[in-house]
């Protein structure tokens, strides 16, 4: 796995948060409500480094995967994570030194809001006896999507769209089916398939958006941060070789 240069202050923040008893007060928060403690102080950040749109939004991408970093990780996953989300958008032309400035501000931001403290748990409540509530009739995705429960495509007719979703849903079951007999192949154990499964799926979803240099790039950082998550990089190569062709993936 590829290695990134941190700068002390980083080392010393990924330090306190694997030694950390207790999570940041941030943690399990919504995302709008934590950006809001951000907000304010990434943008005088990127205007005192002088940074223009369309730069400016990548960072706040950076910015808002950092922070959904913190709202649902903590300790050693925490840590082992931030530095692969700087690596990953360094690798998409950003200044390592201006996002790991950027992370340390969320983290002295968040840090200065306090810790959790564990709650007592709750005792279970003992079920009432009487009638069950009414079970809703279940919608497909068409009649939802006529309804506008889900959000609908400007350029797609409902028809298409629906048409669209049902190619997807093909193509994600095809993943597994191929994925399943590979993972039997290898001797990987089947609790694992999942993991494994959640990968193969974002690296189709790649696919289906990129091409070429970018392509090779956005999977290489896949495979980058599900090695970090314990999983096999020997098996996570042979699946986007075997399932996708993507053999040369930059190192």
């Amino acid at each position: 796995m590829r290695e990134l240069a941190l700068t002390e202050r980083i080392s010393h923040i990924l330090s306190r948060i694997r030694a950390g008893e207790f999570p940041l007060s941030v943690y399990g928060r919504s995302h709008a409500r934590a950006m809001r403690m951000v907000n304010a102080l990434v943008t005088q950040r990127l205007n005192r480094a002088g940074i223009i749109r369309p730069r400016t939004n990548l960072y706040r991408r950076a910015v808002h995967e950092m922070v959904r970093a913190f709202r649902t990780l903590t300790a050693e996953p925490l840590a082992r994570t931030l530095p692969i989300v700087v690596r990953k958008w360094t690798g998409f032309g950003l200044d390592p030194e201006l996002l790991q400035e950027l992370l340390s501000l969320c983290y002295d931001k968040f840090d200065s809001a306090g810790h959790q403290m564990p709650r007592p748990k709750a005792r279970p409540l003992a079920s009432k006896p009487g009638p069950k509530p009414r079970r809703l009739p279940k919608r497909n995705y068409e009649s939802a999507l006529a309804r506008g429960r889900i959000p609908k495509c400007r350029s797609l007719t409902v028809q298409a769209q629906t048409a669209a979703h049902r190619r997807g849903l093909a193509a994600n079951r095809d993943i597994s089916r191929r994925l399943a007999a590979l993972l039997k192949e290898r001797g990987v154990p089947g609790q694992q398939f999942i993991r494994y499964n959640a990968f193969a799926q974002k690296v189709g979803r790649r696919t289906r958006t990129y091409s070429g240099t970018t392509l090779a790039r956005a999977v290489s950082d896949l495979v980058d941060l599900y090695e970090a998550q314990r999983l096999d990089r020997a098996a996570l190569l042979a699946i986007c070789a075997t399932l996708f062709g993507l053999t040369a993936l930059p190192k």
